[in-house]
């Protein structure tokens, strides 16, 4: 092999990393954008004031984790580009769970290990989200989001439960009814 051969495979070598950074970096950009729709659909102010979620960080953090997991399971039902999507999703939720504990002053150290505990604990109700979804299960769906929407406080009335139930099968349903590729490519409407 002379050193025209060398240099054509050290080249092809390098415009496939290129390549491969480039649409690494591009699913981590849809990825980024995916999960800040999902931030602003768990800010509407609907889900505190009318449903009485609670308007603290942590009745905020269950919201982002329900449409997050909700946004997951669309994804994995695409499969394996969806699969790998979800992932980024799910990176990009944890570098904003860092940067949000950071400023309300939790220490560099603690960091790591609260992001680990909201990120297993956002996976588990992910699980029975999916679960109860599944089942087109209601109650199993009211019992989860009672548990954690309203943790440690008096439980919602039935109706607003109950609107937060169908609100949850509702943002359901728009993301199943969202093209793969329209996914995809993040490119949403304002209330999917």
């Amino acid at each position: 092999m002379d050193g025209n051969e060398q240099a054509g495979e050290t080249g092809g070598w390098w415009r496939r990393w290129r390549a491969a950074a480039r649409t690494a970096k591009s699913r981590r950009d849809t990825a980024r954008r995916l999960y800040m729709a999902a931030v602003a659909r768990a800010r509407r102010p609907r889900l505190y004031a009318e449903l009485g979620v609670p308007d603290t960080p942590d009745g905020r953090f269950e919201m982002v984790g329900i449409e997050v997991a909700l946004l997951i399971r669309r994804l994995r039902a695409i499969g394996g580009e969806g699969e790998s999507l979800g992932r980024f999703v799910l990176e990009a939720m944890v570098d904003d769970l860092d940067r949000n504990l950071r400023e309300m002053g939790v220490g560099d150290l603690s960091v790591g290990r609260y992001v680990k505990r909201m990120m297993t604990s956002c996976m588990a109700r992910g699980s029975e989200l999916d679960v109860a979804l599944d089942r087109d299960d209601r109650a199993a769906l009211a019992r989860l989001l009672e548990r954690t929407a309203w943790p440690g406080l008096a439980p919602p009335s039935e109706s607003r439960l109950l609107a937060l139930v169908n609100e949850v099968i509702a943002s359901a349903e728009r993301l199943a009814a969202l093209p793969d590729d329209r996914l995809l490519t993040a490119q949403l409407d304002p209330d999917a």
